[in-house]
């Protein structure tokens, strides 16, 4: 027993757990007690129920797996998923001192140059939120990142200093869950669509999307399971109770008949086919229903908007906090902003836990709003934006690392960095 040890872990626990269970409780129907010690699919669970009661939604039952399923006539051992896209590219050690080879894609700075209009406008007008009008400069920082473009383009193979940049995207699967509507209700079938009142031609209220499915399954056939449960049928098993009678198959539970049935399989697939089990990977089409009732959505939605404006709180008392020191302003009044930077980090990072829940929970064993195809979709179509994203650094730089939402890259030195737009009011606007 060590008390310094329990001293530096009850500091560490006050200084940023305390806040953040506090901070969860503001979110969640429940008391601190309960925050600290659920895990956070049940944390999620809770925070769906209450907004599907409240938006008159009647809760599903929890999700119940099959006993059996079958893929092409083969008894499935396993199914799940094609998760998020890793791969590391290049191994090593890499520096901004050192420099690197380059090969710079020509066409790629074309495409650049041709974007540059409208990827300035996106930046100024969606991320920032403010008028093109208030903009004093736009001409003559354009022309400074075109220049650099162009000098680029002039000498495309070059040996010089990296910039080292970690490309993340955003709320990666909260984003593509609202942008696409994607929810556990929204999956639905094509019969679904058929019995529909909306079935008409040119409909646009189905998104088709792609998802893998991975499957591990025993080698034998529907056959030869049919052979096996017919044998297994006829034979008798021990009794529950000591001197009891024995019993037939049909008086075995369900998950008994179905671990007898895929035990004796798996030992035929042994002696017959030499393997336990196969592995496929089907890249399959799901049905997004977009008129669906949207609270799922509206839930993360509403998560990801309110992290976002504690993010922009939070960061707005660094900078108070700053100014006041720099001022030499009173103790007193430096701390007090100090706590406001930990109130609003504890309450922005309780949002970051749940928002990132919203997705997990989909696959969790035994959850109410279970849907495989969601998972599925969500993961293929971000990491299609991720190889997208690689094939244009490949063009312009050298990808070093893979993330499920994000690329860590090497890019030139002379490739435009930071510019600063003037503002009618005297403000920049660094981008």
């Amino acid at each position: 027993y060590s008390v310094s040890d329990a001293v530096a872990t009850y500091y560490l626990y006050m200084k940023y757990i305390h806040p953040f269970i506090f901070s969860l409780c503001t979110i969640l129907p429940l008391g601190g007690d309960d925050v600290l010690r659920k895990g956070t699919g049940t944390l999620c669970e809770m925070l769906l129920m209450v907004q599907a009661y409240q938006g008159e939604i009647v809760l599903p039952n929890k999700h119940v797996s099959p006993k059996e399923s079958f893929w092409d006539g083969h008894l499935v051992d396993a199914e799940t998923y094609v998760g998020g896209h890793v791969e590391s590219i290049e191994a090593g050690v890499f520096r901004a001192d050192i420099p690197v080879n380059f090969a710079v894609d020509t066409g790629a700075v074309d495409e650049l140059l041709r974007d540059l209009d409208a990827a300035l406008k996106f930046s100024i007008e969606v991320e920032e939120k403010k008028s093109l009008n208030d903009v004093t400069n736009y001409e003559e920082v354009k022309e400074q990142i075109a220049a650099r473009l162009n000098q680029l383009k002039e000498t495309p193979n070059r040996n010089e200093r990296p910039l080292i940049y970690h490309l993340d995207v955003a709320s990666m699967y909260p984003n593509i869950m609202t942008t696409n509507r994607l929810q556990p209700d929204s999956m639905i079938q094509e019969s679904d669509c058929a019995a529909c009142d909306f079935n008409r031609p040119g409909k646009t209220c189905d998104r088709r999307l792609p998802w893998a499915w991975r499957g591990e399954y025993l080698p034998a056939k529907r056959d030869e399971y049919n052979m096996i449960r017919h044998a297994l049928e006829n034979e008798k098993f021990p009794s529950k109770w000591p001197n009891g009678p024995p019993r037939t198959f049909q008086d075995l539970t369900e998950d008994e008949q179905a671990g007898l049935i895929r035990k004796r399989l798996t030992t035929y697939s042994q002696k017959v086919y030499h393997k336990i089990r196969d592995q496929t990977t089907i890249v399959r089409e799901a049905i997004i229903c977009q008129r669906e009732n949207p609270f799922y959505i509206d839930t993360v939605r509403d998560f990801r908007d309110r992290r976002y404006d504690y993010k922009g709180k939070a960061k707005v008392w660094k900078g108070k906090t700053e100014a006041l020191r720099s001022s030499g302003a009173p103790t007193q009044e430096v701390d007090n902003a100090k706590k406001m930077i930990i109130l609003y980090d504890s309450l922005q990072l309780a949002h970051k836990v749940i928002l990132n829940s919203f997705y997990g929970y989909v696959m969790r064993k035994g959850s109410r709003w279970y849907s495989m195809e969601m998972a599925g979709v969500t993961c293929l179509t971000g990491a299609t934006i991720i190889q997208l994203a690689r094939s244009l650094v490949e063009r312009l730089g050298r990808p070093l690392e893979l993330d499920t939402d994000g690329i860590w890259c090497m890019l030139p030195a002379t490739f435009p960095e930071n510019f600063a737009f003037k503002l009618k009011n005297g403000k920049k606007l660094a981008i």
